[in-house]
């Protein structure tokens, strides 16, 4: 693990980008309400995101069953058990090495559900409020999070 990055700044950082092309597509949405013909967009980043946190979270579960240092068998002095380490297979290492999260990319999707207007439009001025207001709390949130992050590292190198 690098000293600046973990994964919790990593993975946050993705959704806050998932967030903020979601709240581009609200404000294209809010901008044109009055557009004939036209159709709301959304933004899907959400299972994106959670299957690279299994990934992530397999990642750990093999680096905690495996070792790639040799380390010589340790004997439990209580019940006279070796537990031993064993290396990775090739394809636990190229696992290990891949970057699951190169691949994020928040999916732009036309909304053709949602009923319409006369005139074609299907966009709801109060939806796109209200969607506009939980877009950015769930940012706010995960932007304090980060700094929380920052702080724990700036008292750890100021030996706080």
């Amino acid at each position: 693990m690098n000293l600046i990055t973990s994964r919790t700044m990593d993975i946050t950082k993705l959704a806050m980008d998932g967030l903020m092309d979601r709240q581009q597509a609200i404000s294209s949405n809010i901008a044109n309400v009055v557009t004939p013909g036209y159709q709301r967009k959304e933004v899907a980043f959400e299972n994106q995101l959670a299957e690279i946190i299994e990934k992530e979270d397999l990642k750990d579960y093999i680096k905690g069953q495996n070792s790639i240092e040799y380390i010589p068998p340790n004997v439990d002095v209580f019940t006279g058990e070796v537990h031993q380490y064993r290396t990775p297979t090739l394809q636990e290492k190229a696992y290990l090495k891949s970057n699951t999260m190169a691949d994020f990319k928040p999916q732009y999707v036309t909304d053709i559900y949602s009923g319409a207007n006369t005139d074609g439009n299907n966009v709801e001025l109060e939806r796109e409020m209200m969607d506009l207001s939980k877009t950015g709390t769930k940012y706010l949130v995960l932007s304090n999070l980060e700094r929380r992050q920052f702080t724990e590292l700036s008292n750890v190198i100021l030996g706080q």
